[in-house]
C-alpha cells in the first residue's frame, strides 16, 4: 500500500512539475514571440508603417494567439485593426531566427475589417479604416434608396456624391501599403465573421459576414473557400459562395472557380429597376486579371412593365465587362418565352430580345372577357438610365372573342417607356369587317383613344366609329 501511494505522489510530482514547466516554458514562449514580433514588425518592409499587439500568448509549438492587432500607415492612420485572432509559425524559424514571409504557417483574424483593392494589374492593396467606412457608407446609401422609390440612377448619383475620392495626377505615385517584392507567401489565411470592402475600377463591393478559408502559396497557387453573408455596393445581394484555385505557377495565372451568387438585386445594377432578385450558378475561368464565367441564371419571379414572368432560367457569359444572356425561357401571362440579352456592368447598358408564345389574351388585358391566345415580339433597350429605357414590339393573336363578340385576329404595335404604354397599327380582324386605329395610349394609368375605324369587307369603304 505504501508503495501504491509512493507511485502516486511520484507521478503527481511528474505531473506537477510537467504542468509548471509547460506553462513556464509558454511564458517564456509567449515573451520571446512578442519581442520577435515587435523586432520583425520593425524590420520588415511589406506592411508599410507599423504593427503592434495588445497582447500575445504562445506555446512551444507555435500556436499563437493574440488581441487587438493595429496596422496604422506611415501617416498613423489605421488600416486595420483585428479584435483578436491567432496564428501558427514555424517552429524553426523562430530558433533559428530566420525570420521570412514564409515563417507564419496560419493566419486566423476574427471580425476584422479590411478596406482592399485591385489595380488595373490585379495588385492587391489595403486601405486605410477611413476608406472602408466610406464605403460602407456609401454602399448603406445605395440599399436604403433601393428600398425607397427612387430609381437606380438616381441612388447611383446619390451614392457617388457620398463618397470623395482623391483626384491623381500624372507622375503621382501611390505606395503600396502591402508590398511582397516578389518574396514568396506561403501561408493559410482564415476569416471568422469579418468584414471586407473590395475595389476594381470603378467597382466596389462590402462584403458581411466573411467566413473563408485561403490557401496561399505565390510561386503555385490559391486555393479559395470563401462564403458570405449580404453584400452590397456595385451589386447587392443575399451572399457569395467562391471555390476553386487561382494557378499562380504559370506566367499569366489562370482561374479555376466556381462561383455561387445568391439573390441578386438586379436594379442595384441599373437593369430596368427590376426589384425581383436572381441567383447565378457559374464557373469562372480566364487569365488574371480577365474573368471568363459562364453559367445559369434563375428568377422565381420576374416583373418588367406590364410584363410578369415566372420560372424564368437561362444561360450567361461574362467577358470584358459585357454580360450576355442566352436560351432564357419562362412562364409569361399562361404562356412561354425565349429571350436573349446583353448588359455592359461599366456602361449600364442593356439590350433585351424576347418572343412569347401562347400567351392568353385575359391575362395580359387583365379582362376575362377577352378569349384568345397571344404571340409576342418584344424588345427592351436601356442606355443606362431606366427612366429612358424603351420597351416596344408587336403582337397578334389567333381566333378569338370579346364578350360574345367573336374576331378572327388582333394585332399592333406597342411601345412603353417612363410610364407612357402607346399601341399604335391596332387592327382587328372580323367577320363584318376590319377595326383600326392609328393610336391609343395609356400615361399614368388613364387611357386615351385615338380615332377608330371600321373597313367595311364588300367594298372597302372606310367609317369612322370614334
Amino acid at each position: 500500500m505504501q508503495i501504491k501511494k509512493k507511485y502516486i505522489y511520484i507521478a503527481l510530482g511528474l505531473w506537477a512539475l510537467v504542468t509548471v514547466t509547460y506553462f513556464t516554458l509558454c511564458k517564456i514562449a509567449s515573451d520571446q514571440a512578442m519581442l520577435i514580433f515587435n523586432k520583425t514588425m520593425s524590420a520588415q518592409k511589406v506592411l508599410k508603417g507599423s504593427v503592434t499587439l495588445g497582447s500575445i500568448d504562445a506555446d512551444i509549438w507555435g500556436r499563437v494567439e493574440f488581441q487587438n492587432l493595429v496596422w496604422l500607415d506611415i501617416d498613423g492612420q489605421p488600416i486595420v485593426h483585428v479584435p483578436q485572432g491567432r496564428f501558427k509559425v514555424r517552429t524553426w524559424d523562430i530558433i533559428t531566427r530566420s525570420i521570412s514571409t514564409s515563417t507564419i504557417k496560419e493566419l486566423e483574424l476574427d471580425n476584422a475589417l479590411f478596406a482592399v483593392r485591385f489595380n488595373r494589374k490585379m495588385q492587391l492593396d489595403i486601405f486605410e479604416q477611413a476608406q472602408a467606412k466610406r464605403v460602407i457608407d456609401r454602399a448603406e446609401q445605395k440599399e436604403a434608396v433601393l428600398s425607397g422609390n427612387e430609381t437606380a440612377a438616381e441612388l447611383e448619383h446619390i451614392a457617388q456624391e457620398k463618397i470623395v475620392v482623391k483626384e491623381r495626377h500624372p507622375g503621382d505615385r501611390h505606395e503600396l501599403n502591402l508590398d511582397l517584392e516578389n518574396k514568396r507567401l506561403k501561408m493559410r489565411v482564415v476569416f471568422n465573421n469579418c468584414t471586407l470592402t473590395a475595389g476594381y475600377h470603378n467597382r466596389y463591393f462590402v462584403l458581411n459576414e466573411v467566413n473563408a478559408i485561403i490557401d496561399i502559396d505565390t510561386q503555385k497557387k490559391l486555393t479559395i473557400d470563401f462564403v458570405t453573408g449580404k453584400f452590397g455596393g456595385t451589386m447587392v445581394g443575399d451572399g457569395v459562395e467562391i471555390k476553386g484555385n487561382i494557378n499562380l505557377a504559370q506566367q499569366i495565372p489562370h482561374y479555376d472557380l466556381h462561383l455561387e451568387l445568391y439573390n441578386i438585386l438586379p436594379a442595384s445594377l441599373g437593369i430596368a429597376d427590376i426589384k425581383d432578385t436572381v441567383s447565378i450558378t457559374a464557373s469562372v475561368t480566364g487569365e488574371l486579371p480577365n474573368p471568363v464565367i459562364d453559367g445559369h441564371l434563375d428568377f422565381k419571379e420576374l416583373n418588367i412593365p406590364g410584363l410578369h414572368f415566372s420560372k424564368v432560367r437561362g444561360d450567361l457569359h461574362y467577358e470584358d465587362a459585357l454580360l450576355k444572356f442566352t436560351n432564357v425561357k419562362g412562364n409569361v401571362f399562361g404562356g412561354t418565352v425565349e429571350a436573349f440579352g446583353d448588359y455592359h456592368l461599366d456602361t449600364k447598358y442593356y439590350n433585351i430580345d424576347a418572343l412569347g408564345h401562347e400567351l392568353l389574351g385575359s391575362i395580359a388585358a387583365r379582362n376575362g372577357k377577352i378569349k384568345c391566345k397571344v404571340e409576342l415580339d418584344f424588345k427592351i433597350r436601356s442606355k443606362g438610365d431606366p427612366k429612358t429605357a424603351l420597351t416596344y414590339g408587336s403582337f397578334k393573336s389567333g381566333k378569338g372573342s370579346y364578350y360574345i363578340i367573336p374576331f378572327d385576329s388582333i394585332s399592333g404595335e406597342f411601345s412603353n417607356q417612363n410610364k407612357h404604354l402607346e399601341f399604335k397599327n391596332v387592327v382587328i380582324e372580323t367577320k363584318m369587317g376590319t377595326i383600326k386605329t392609328d393610336a391609343f395610349d395609356i400615361v399614368n394609368g388613364k387611357l386615351h383613344i385615338g380615332e377608330i375605324y371600321l373597313e367595311e369587307p364588300e367594298n372597302g369603304q372606310t367609317i369612322k366609329i370614334i
